[in-house]
């Protein structure tokens, strides 16, 4: 296996320093890594000291020779953007709209949002939204309306000699 090449974008020295002031325990081992393969390690060698796979010692070394020591600092994910705070007079001029009757369901709520505010926001935000303001709305699910009494016994009677008559 080619001997690992790393590009000098630190001492050894400040690589050290790097390490000690670190606290991202994945950090730390990324840049022990780089240290050892400074300082002429092989591979499996660096491998067995950190208890680490060589796909990943080679994915540490590939990053900091592009992109330095900030390449090895972990990943906390999340929205790149953070999460966005919506105006909650939006959403109560949305419940004033809603309060004129009317079939609402989250879609339609979203493209109200969208035409009279300008904004588009995800579905799960205007259904918490709204839920944060303690307002009920239909959902899409239509509930049946009074229906002829007779038909409903007879259903309800054939349904149940059926499952009974086993």
């Amino acid at each position: 296996m080619a001997k690992l090449i790393v590009v000098a974008h630190d001492t050894e020295a400040e690589l050290h320093r790097k390490l000690r002031h670190a606290r991202d325990e994945a950090f730390k081992n990324r840049v022990k890594a780089i240290i050892l393969a400074l300082q002429g390690k092989k591979r499996y060698e660096i491998c067995s000291q950190l208890a680490a796979d060589e796909k990943s010692v080679t994915s540490w070394v590939h990053r900091y020779n592009n992109r330095g020591t900030p390449a090895l600092v972990s990943n906390k994910g999340g929205r790149p953007e953070g999460n966005p705070k919506w105006d909650s007079a939006l959403f109560e001029d949305l419940a004033n709209v809603i309060d004129k009757g009317g079939y609402w369901s989250i879609p339609k709520m979203q493209a109200w949002i969208s035409e009279h505010h300008k904004k588009d926001i995800p579905e799960q935000t205007v259904w918490y939204r709204m839920n944060q303001l303690d307002y009920s709305y239909k959902g899409a699910r239509p509930h049946p309306v009074q229906g002829d009494k007779d038909k409903q016994e007879v259903f309800k009677k054939g349904v149940l000699s059926r499952s009974w008559s086993r």
